[in-house]
């Protein structure tokens, strides 16, 4: 085998990231041939002796994976130069850690706290590492006061730093877990945010670009992997799943084979259009369940702003004033928390869960009123159109192929016959006396989104046309992720050849 960098023989035999491999490099615990190794030195794993610590790399270790919670002042590495105390030592004395080299995969800075892993797996730790794989992490961030509306914007659209533009996935206020404790005379917000990189201080960086100072960090997730059950100072081994699931290799509501590599990395858009009772919410969220996409009602966005507009008491016939006060809140959808079964997906204002409030009969009353507006619309269509930039996204409601995302991954045009959408109301009513007359209000609703004068419901020249009168919701989603890959390289191919003209 031809001489190779001892880095990345070390780190291929599992012993340390590239990274950690120098690090132990540097601080003369790696001999080659009896020899203390040299940083940038060579060699080949066949014909040298290398050794770590005196233990010959040919001898693995059993592979370890801990989550532990790491307390503020400790640092995120194996040894310090100024002698700070470092988190491997909250496992000293344990039996998981004799005579195991353990290592942080990933970093939290000296002031910051919460969860973490520690390893000796060093090709397990570059995989979870690695930026291709974009890791989602969220904290728990203690801030000196609410951060205000504009800037929310600012940090979910995205700020400049000086390692390029970065910004928050989501941002709500909520306390922390139980597991972390709270600080004599603590005072400040706190606020749940969610990142998708892991830079260096990445979030206090973005607080301090919009001028809020953080009082305290704490990662409360890392992936799939929560701090729950862990107080200040205690570990855990990570089971099984949990190791394989940090990676992406675990089962769960896997991404449909196709659906995503297609894309590159953009994020993945569905834009599901159609007439009134097609089937849009029923097919656009369980195709998101089966391709692990957020789920977006645009019509619920429409109702969270007619709430907010019917608590402030801006009238429904001043558009002017309802396009403002669009403009002024943040609305986000995000996926329903574990414990909020029953739901599609959850709508905040300014970081409060609106869901059901937004569904009682006081905004059923006036939302048609607000949605009618030009300036409303307008907002409106910048919200959701960074929704869809966000992350990967089945987006249902009027007009989403043909104005809201017509340059989306894919675009679905959901069909069926007045009769069929009239039988299928009165099944889920109940009341199969009434067919006629809701085969009389389906046509008239179907009239008038056909002839009305803003964004008249038309079919996307190239949309994908689904008569669910036909097929049933699977075969119609099964359809429909057979077409994702195709689509996704024509989509891909279009927008390489609009920046090349």
């Amino acid at each position: 085998m031809p001489a190779e960098r001892l880095q990345k023989t070390l780190a291929r035999a599992g012993l340390a990231s590239r990274r950690g491999a120098e690090t132990l490099i540097r601080d003369g615990r790696v001999t080659v041939n009896g020899e203390v190794a040299t940083l940038g030195q060579s060699a080949d794993p066949e014909a040298d002796a290398i050794a770590v610590d005196g233990r010959p790399i040919g001898q693995a270790e059993e592979a370890i994976h801990v989550a532990v919670h790491k307390p503020r002042g400790y640092v995120s590495s194996s040894q310090d130069e100024r002698g700070r105390r470092s988190v491997v030592r909250l496992l000293d004395g344990t039996e998981v850690a004799t005579g195991a080299r353990l290592w942080p995969a990933g970093r939290l800075d000296v002031d910051s706290e919460g969860l973490m892993v520690l390893t000796n797996d060093g090709a397990w730790a570059n995989r979870l590492l690695h930026p291709r794989y974009a890791m989602e992490r969220e904290y728990a961030v203690l801030l000196e006061r609410v951060p205000r509306p504009e800037e929310l914007v600012a940090l979910l659209d995205g700020v400049p730093l000086e390692d390029g533009p970065a910004r928050l996935l989501t941002a709500r206020p909520e306390a922390p877990p139980r597991e972390v404790a709270r600080e004599p005379g603590e005072g400040g917000d706190w606020l749940r945010v969610r990142v998708g990189e892991g830079r260096k201080r990445e979030v206090r960086r973005l607080f301090a670009a919009v001028g809020l100072r953080v009082l305290r960090l704490v990662r409360v997730s890392l992936g799939p992997l929560t701090i729950r059950g862990l107080g200040l100072g205690a570990w855990r081994p990570l089971t099984a799943t949990e190791v394989r699931r940090l990676v992406g290799q675990a089962p769960g509501p896997p991404r449909e084979r196709g659906s995503r590599a297609a894309v590159g990395d953009g994020p993945l858009s569905v834009a599901i259009d159609g007439p009134s009772g097609s089937g849009k919410s029923t097919i656009g969220y369980a195709l998101a369940q089966r391709i692990d996409a957020t789920f977006v009602d645009t019509g619920l966005m429409y109702r969270a702003l007619t709430l907010v507009s019917l608590e402030r008491g801006v009238s429904p016939d001043d558009g002017e004033a309802l396009g403002r006060l669009a403009k002024e809140v943040v609305i986000t959808v995000e996926r329903p928390q574990p414990d909020q079964q029953g739901r599609r997906e959850t709508v905040l204002i300014d970081g409060r869960d609106v869901t059901n409030e937004a569904r009682t009969p006081r905004v059923d009353r006036a939302v048609s009123g607000v949605s009618r507006h030009a300036p409303v619309r307008r907002e409106m269509l910048r919200l959701q159109r960074r929704e869809a930039r966000r992350r990967d996204t089945v987006m249902v409601g009027r007009d989403i192929g043909t104005v809201v995302l017509p340059k989306a991954t894919l675009k679905v045009f959901l069909t069926a016959s007045a009769a069929v959408r009239a039988a299928r109301r009165a099944s889920e009513m109940g009341r199969q006396d009434r067919f006629e007359r809701y085969l009389h209000e389906i046509e008239e609703r179907d009239a008038a989104d056909s002839e009305r004068a803003v964004a008249p419901l038309r079919k996307a020249h190239d949309a994908l046309v689904i008569d669910t009168g036909e097929l049933s919701v699977d075969a119609s989603i099964d359809e429909i992720i057979r077409q994702l890959p195709a689509r996704a390289a024509a989509t891909a191919t279009a927008a390489a050849a609009s920046v090349n003209d």
